[in-house]
């Protein structure tokens, strides 16, 4: 009788525990919800050039960005980023009007669908508590923030690669081959969200095989089905990226594409590429200001170790699995941006879910557990407070709009698309990318500050962040040349404030505790002003 009284009370407080789970993952969410267009309070340059080509996919079918111009084609369509992730991103700001919280939302939703697909990972792995708890772990995560609070697609492609992920998990116990095919498939049109899904295609596959280590003749056959259904994605993205006009994606991947990405493995050498590979975790789990991630970098690589150590074959595959993403990431992806962790975070939720349940210590099982939880939640205390110092950028549309003039040409920070989307706008990034161009194909013009202002007329100019502090005279040129990366840019720093000083009036400066949004007025060649207000 004693024993039977056990028994419930442990399955009572397993029901409990999954209750606590559910609700805190739905606080969570409400807490995402509220956040979107508030924190962070400003977008960076690529929610203003991903929510721009997601709005222009609406309109002409092509994910062009209207504010690169002319370069290389990109204004009208840019052949490398992905149809699927452009027209999922832009159907608020198509349907409901240009604003911060629109182009944010669906990434809020996919998102959600993220959670919910993990939870379908960790349960079909190991049961309902290690899914709901990977859940929540990875929804109070930075990383994840970051993601559903942005505009770019590497969450949309991290949701294919956990759906991937649960149908050859689900396949672990049964002939694995429609649904290693459908994975397959997955993985393929995931490129079309954004070409690092290509490069993820693998993962899924790899880890099939370790965690079912089939025979020959399984193996074959589940080889070639998943090829088949990630050569499938592949045409797709064939037929409508680069089939269509193969000479212009080649002039234009030229100016914008491996030609000025690189191979890392081949710039840096295999030292090297794994070198920085480290750091874009270092830079997350070290470099954050008060080193406030070390306590979670701890835990995910502690419960690593533990199930390698104490794993049985699923809990040591999905620990191999990322070494192999991180193989591949060190290998071929050479941008250093941190954006990308999204694709580990998953499964360090999972092996950190997995290790709390398989630590037999309750006191240490429950105190690591209550640390990473009250460190995940005072990250988002402070990005909240800091977030509430500032005016966010959706509350200064209106303004900025009725200060610039509606006919005049601007150039401005990207994030500033969302205040002048309907405009003759030109992004921030339009003059590195003309650098470029130039260089490559001479008979395209000079370029440059002058003759660029000249070619297209701006007559306003529009900072925040570091065009602000490469243009506005009272923020002290020195100070940015003395940090990375701007300690080896000084000569683009030094053009544009001379630039600055030489042609322009600044007419206003829209302050808040960290943000200040500089506006220029950009005066004719025979003027020279540089007003410097309170």
């Amino acid at each position: 009788m004693a024993t039977t009284s056990r028994h419930n009370g442990l399955r009572n407080s397993d029901k409990q525990f999954t209750w606590l789970l559910t609700l805190a993952i739905v606080a969570t969410v409400v807490y995402h919800a509220y956040a979107i267009a508030r924190i962070p309070a400003f977008p960076t340059d690529d929610d203003g050039a991903y929510a721009a080509a997601g709005y222009q996919i609406w309109q002409t079918g092509k994910p062009g960005v209207a504010g690169y111009k002319s370069v290389a084609g990109m204004g009208e369509d840019i052949y490398v980023l992905g149809h699927i992730g452009a027209a999922v991103q832009g159907i608020f700001t198509y349907w409901f009007g240009v604003d911060v919280k629109n182009a944010l939302l669906p990434s809020f939703l996919i998102g959600v669908a993220s959670l919910i697909a993990l939870f379908l990972l960790g349960k079909e792995l190991w049961g309902l508590k290690a899914g709901l708890l990977a859940a929540l772990l990875f929804s109070l995560s930075g990383i994840f923030f970051n993601a559903s609070h942005s505009a770019r697609p590497d969450l949309l492609v991290a949701f294919f690669l956990l759906v991937a992920f649960w149908l050859v998990a689900s396949a672990l116990n049964e002939t694995p081959f429609q649904k290693l095919f459908l994975a397959g498939l997955i993985m393929g049109i995931s490129g079309d969200a954004h070409p690092n899904g290509f490069l993820l295609a693998p993962l899924p596959y790899v880890f099939w095989i370790l965690a079912k280590r089939p025979g020959w003749n399984l193996l074959w056959r589940g080889t070639l089905l998943y090829a088949l259904g990630g050569l499938f994605g592949v045409t797709y993205w064939l037929a409508r990226h680069y089939w269509p006009q193969t000479a212009a994606f080649h002039r234009q991947s030229s100016v914008h594409g491996l030609a000025t990405h690189g191979i890392k493995i081949l710039d840096r050498g295999i030292t090297g590429a794994i070198g920085a590979e480290l750091q874009r975790y270092l830079n997350w789990f070290w470099n954050a200001r008060g080193h406030r991630h070390l306590l979670e970098g701890i835990c995910v690589l502690a419960s690593g170790a533990y199930l390698l150590w104490r794993g049985g074959r699923t809990e040591k595959a999905i620990v191999l699995t990322w070494v192999a993403f991180f193989l591949i990431a060190a290998a071929l992806m050479s941008n250093s941006f941190g954006w990308y962790l999204i694709f580990a975070w998953p499964m360090f939720a999972l092996w950190m879910a997995r290790a709390f349940e398989m630590v037999s210590w309750q006191w240490v099982k429950r105190g690591a557990l209550a640390a990473v939880i009250a460190a995940y939640l005072f990250n988002l205390g402070v990005w909240h407070w800091k977030a509430r110092q500032e005016t966010s950028l959706q509350t200064r549309l209106s303004e900025l709009r009725s200060t610039i003039p509606a006919t005049e040409p601007v150039f401005a920070s990207a994030g500033l698309w969302f205040a002048f989307w309907d405009r003759d706008f030109t992004h921030e990034p339009y003059l590195p990318f003309r650098e470029i161009e130039a260089k490559l194909y001479p008979e395209t013009g000079l370029t440059g500050w002058e003759a660029e202002q000249r070619k297209l007329g701006w007559r306003y100019i529009v900072a925040y962040g570091n065009l602000r502090r490469m243009l506005d005279p009272e923020f002290p040129v020195e100070q940015m040349l003395a940090v990375e990366p701007w300690r080896n840019r000084k000569e683009e720093v030094m053009t544009a404030r001379n630039f600055s000083l030489k042609r322009c009036s600044v007419i206003a400066r829209l302050r808040s505790q960290d943000e200040t949004i500089t506006v220029f007025r950009v005066n004719d060649a025979d003027q020279t002003s540089a007003t410097n207000l309170p």
